[in-house]
């Protein structure tokens, strides 16, 4: 994709400073457009990863309410969560609400699960059929099944014989 098949997206790339005085003029600024009103919370969200990056291996996924405003940090051990709250209370405080929770699994971990069952699902489990996807909320790994699905009962019994209590199997019907 080039300039000349979409002209209107140069004017998004990031312009040297010389480059944006020609075409917007000296006295002229960008105005950042920020249509829902939460710019300034996903900013501090990003700031909140970037310093727990460090507690990776314990995290299990932040959680963003917007009609409170607040943020649920997971992490899967009490000495990891209070090395949170040091960090977001203390050492470099945020002004947001923010939670702090104790969860079974690493989210990583159950991104790796999702990824290693929904690419491999006809070797695990005889057939494919499975959406989903990992729910943070619930801290596992939720498998979608269509009840009227051909396969359906193959689906299900390779699920119960996996016994794998990071996996939450949910089968609808039309």
């Amino acid at each position: 994709m080039s300039d000349k098949d979409y002209p209107k997206l140069g004017a998004y790339r990031e312009l040297s400073e010389l480059e944006r005085i020609r075409r917007l003029g000296p006295n002229e600024e960008w105005v950042p457009l920020d249509v829902t009103g939460e710019a300034r919370y996903s900013a501090e969200c990003d700031r909140i990863r970037a310093m727990l990056r460090q507690l990776d291996a314990y995290d299990g996924g932040m959680l963003w309410d917007s009609e409170t405003a607040t943020l649920t940090i997971q992490m899967t051990s009490e000495d990891a969560l209070q090395e949170a709250r040091l960090l977001l209370l203390v050492t470099d405080p945020t002004w947001l609400r923010v939670m702090f929770v104790q969860v079974q699994y690493p989210l990583q971990e159950l991104n790796q699960l999702a990824s290693r069952l929904f690419e491999h699902q006809n070797e695990w489990a005889g057939a494919s059929g499975f959406s989903g996807g990992v729910d943070q909320r619930a801290n596992r790994l939720e498998l979608l099944l269509d009840g009227e699905h051909p396969d359906a009962d193959l689906l299900i019994r390779a699920v119960e014989r996996l016994a794998d209590p990071r996996i939450k199997l949910e089968v609808w019907r039309r």
